[in-house]
Order: structure tokens, then sequence, then C-alpha cells
């Protein structure tokens, strides 16, 4: 039977809230959040996320003082749910993604560049309450698939403008499946 092609969007804008806040030593949490969304033809996206920032050049002052730069590590866990209707069915797509980076940045006024090194790890669970007949048989229960995580090395390089309280910034990153991102925040300090 035939199957739906796939959605292959140039962008998709998504408005979602993310919270930090500075600890001591140089380490920052972060939280992501966007609410069950309606993002097209019965297509519902929801996030969140939390996520851990610490700088590493602090430890070694005889080089943290002589390097111009800040060097951090970063870990950070996201669950993604999606709900979709395919060919008529229900359908759900819940994926987690575990990461960890290394990240290099400069600040130069108000501009701070960025690059970094990770590594990433996901894993997809599909369900569906399917109800279709294929060659004369009948499918009336849930079907529930688990796809076998995916584990990436990536790096990424980025700029971020701070204007005040307004922030805007651009991200790519070279993996797999790249991806380009380009965002507005405001940040309170």
């Amino acid at each position: 039977f035939n199957m739906p092609g796939g959605l292959k969007p140039p962008a998709i804008p998504l408005p979602m809230l993310q919270a930090g806040i500075g600890l001591m030593k140089k380490t920052s949490i972060d939280i992501r959040y966007m609410p069950m969304l309606n993002v097209g033809d019965n297509i519902n996206v929801n996030l969140f996320g939390l996520g851990a920032k610490h700088d590493l050049l602090q430890w070694i002052p005889a080089i943290g003082n002589a390097i111009p730069m800040s060097l951090s590590i970063q870990g950070g866990y996201t669950n993604l749910n999606t709900e979709l209707k395919v060919a008529g069915q229900e359908v759900a797509l819940n994926t987690r993604a575990t990461t960890i980076n290394l990240v290099a940045s400069k600040k130069i006024l108000m501009l701070t560049g960025y690059a970094g090194i990770g590594y990433s790890s996901t894993s997809t669970t599909f369900t569906a309450d399917t109800d279709l007949e294929f060659d004369g048989i009948k499918f009336d229960n849930q079907i529930e698939l688990d796809f076998e995580s995916n584990n990436n090395l990536r790096t990424n390089i980025g700029l971020r403008l701070n204007m005040a309280v307004v922030t805007i910034h651009a991200d790519y990153t070279f993996s797999e499946y790249p991806t380009a991102t380009v965002g507005v925040g405001v940040s309170l300090r």
C-alpha cells in the first residue's frame, strides 16, 4: 500500500521558552519548554529539555588566564513528542536525545562566536493504534516500535549578538542530519 511522503519543509518556526540560571563556579543550568502546539495539518508537537554548562579553564589558572577564550563542557537531555495522522491513523513519535559537547567561545564586545564538538545519542518510540485492512487481513491493535539509538559525533559553529536584553543567534550543526537554527531571545541578568 502507498505511504505518504515525508515532510520536507525548508523551515519550521517553533516558539520555545528557554530559561537559564547561573550558579557558582561558572556553571549554569538551562531548561527548554514548548507546550503542545499545532504545527499544520494534523501535526502536534511539544518539547522539554534540561541542560548544564560548566567552564573548564577556571580549573587550570596557568592556561585559563593565558588563553583569551572560554572552554566549557555542556550536557543536555531533550524529549520531543509528535502526534500526527498518517493515512487516517493516529501516530505518535517520542524522541529522546542526550548530548555532551565541548564548546570554545570568544566574546568581542557584543558579539560571541563559538564552535564545538560533541556526541549525541537518540532513541525514538513509534506508537500507533491501527485500524486498517491490508490484503484482506484486518489489523486492529496497538503497534509500538523502538528504534535503536543513533549515536553520532557532530560539530557546530555559531554567532550570538547581545544587544542589551535582546539576543540574536545563528547556529549550524554538521552531522548526519545537518541543522541550521536562527533565534531571537530576551536575556535578563
